[in-house]
Order: C-alpha cells, then sequence, then structure tokens
C-alpha cells in the first residue's frame, strides 16, 4: 500500500464519518431541540454549540486528504473527480459559513427557540446533509475504482 493508497482510505473513512456526523444530527439531535422550554434553551443551544468544535476537526482533515489526493492520485482516478469532489466540500462550506451557521447562531432569542430560524433550518439542512452524503459516495466509488484498477494492473 502507496502513500496514495493511504490518502484515499483516510479520506474514505473521514468522508463515512462525517456523512455519518451531520445525519445524525439532523435526525437525532435538531428535532429534540423544540423540545427544550423557552428558559433553558439558550444554554442548551450554547452547550451544544461548544460540544460540536470538536466534530470540526475531522472535516478539515477530510478536505485536507482530499486536496492531498491532487498530488497522490491513486491508479485510475481522474484528477477531474478529485476536483468534483472538492467542489463538493468547498460548496456545502460555503453555505455552511454564510447561510447554515448564521440561522444556528440566531437561533437562540430571550424567549427561547427561534420557530421560524428552526423551521429554515430544517426545511434546508437536508441540503446539508446530502453534500456529505453525495461526497462519501462518491470517495467509495473512488476508492472501489482505484482497487479494481490496482488489482486489474497486479494481474
Amino acid at each position: 500500500m502507496n502513500r496514495a493508497w493511504w490518502i484515499l482510505f483516510s479520506t474514505v473513512l473521514l468522508s463515512v464519518w462525517n456523512a455519518g456526523i451531520v445525519w445524525f444530527t439532523q435526525v437525532a439531535v435538531y428535532p429534540l431541540w423544540p423540545l427544550v422550554d423557552a428558559n433553558h434553551f439558550h444554554d442548551y443551544h450554547l452547550t451544544w454549540w461548544h460540544g460540536m468544535w470538536p466534530s470540526f476537526a475531522p472535516v478539515v482533515l477530510m478536505l485536507l486528504c482530499s486536496i492531498a489526493l491532487l498530488w497522490n492520485r491513486p491508479a485510475g482516478v481522474s484528477k477531474l473527480i478529485l476536483w468534483i469532489g472538492i467542489a463538493l466540500q468547498m460548496t456545502v462550506h460555503t453555505l455552511t459559513a454564510f447561510f447554515w451557521a448564521p440561522i444556528q447562531a440566531t437561533m437562540a432569542t430571550p424567549q427561547g427557540m427561534s420557530v421560524q430560524k428552526y423551521q429554515e433550518l430544517m426545511g434546508s439542512h437536508w441540503l446539508r446533509v446530502s453534500f456529505f452524503v453525495v461526497y462519501a459516495a462518491l470517495m467509495i466509488w473512488v476508492f472501489a475504482r482505484s482497487m479494481s484498477q490496482r488489482t486489474s494492473l497486479e494481474v
């Protein structure tokens, strides 16, 4: 196993991990928010936000591995596919920074959770989930393609 294989393998693991985290957040975390009473929502939301910071490390590592693949391209993988993967990530990160993060930052009000902001988040966040899932699927496909290419070269 060479460097390209290890970078690709790490990218696949990170992409599946991150897709799982964002999916779990969508289906198990966000639906709990309306159950928090108005007096405690701000503290609950702030505690949740601070607890989420460690989840950013695998996202950053995934992006760095994706970029590293451009210079350590596995057998049978075109640069175009790798660039498409980076474009997917940059799109979701940009949308997160300029759309979803501001929604979440203004979710807590003195009256509790903003129902309007919550509905905006829930109505759009599946798009964010889909970016992560599509990227993970792309990386699994790239890995499978690379492994089949590698096997055919060894035969």
